[in-house]
């Protein structure tokens, strides 16, 4: 919807990486991983992740919980993002395996829950390395909603379908 019939873009390409950043999102799911290594040295399914990832940030965790918040104000959480982001995760999944970030045991035309993935030491270091507050409070961020909330069935069903 952002091309015009002579293919040129009529979405300035700061407001375009603005909702569409494909080396931010990467970075996002790589903090993810890098949160779960700090918690256990398990291989972790895409599901999984892109249920946290989804908790973090498209502000799916109030879904869970009481739907307002700290000022009492409803507070709306983006399912639909979820589900875009969704689309994207084969492409994230093969960037971060192909630049050895992670490792990747499964299939991409399987389900996602016969997908696995661990960061790398490479992973890692790019991680640790990192100089930016953003992405630190992303990786805590993370590690506390990996501690507060399980994932289960129930949990992943409340944020896919609703209650």
């Amino acid at each position: 919807m952002n091309k015009s019939v002579n293919n040129v873009s009529i979405v300035p390409p700061s407001i375009e990486l603005l909702f569409n950043n494909e080396k931010l999102d990467l970075m996002k799911f790589l903090c993810l991983l890098y949160a779960f290594s700090l918690k256990s040295n398990r291989k972790i399914k895409v599901s999984e992740l892109l249920f946290y990832y989804g908790l973090v940030n498209f502000n799916l965790r109030i879904v869970l919980e009481k739907n307002t918040d700290e000022t009492g104000i409803v507070v709306e959480p983006s399912i639909t993002l979820y589900f875009r982001f969704q689309s994207k995760i084969q492409k994230i999944i093969l960037d971060i395996s192909f630049l050895k970030f992670a490792t990747l045991n499964g299939d991409l035309s399987k389900k996602l829950d016969e997908i696995t993935l661990k960061i790398t030491p490479e992973g890692k270091s790019i991680i640790e390395e990192l100089d930016s507050p953003f992405f630190k409070e992303l990786t805590s961020n993370y590690v506390e909603v990996i501690d507060s909330v399980k994932f289960t069935a129930s949990n992943l069903k409340i944020i896919t379908e609703g209650e």
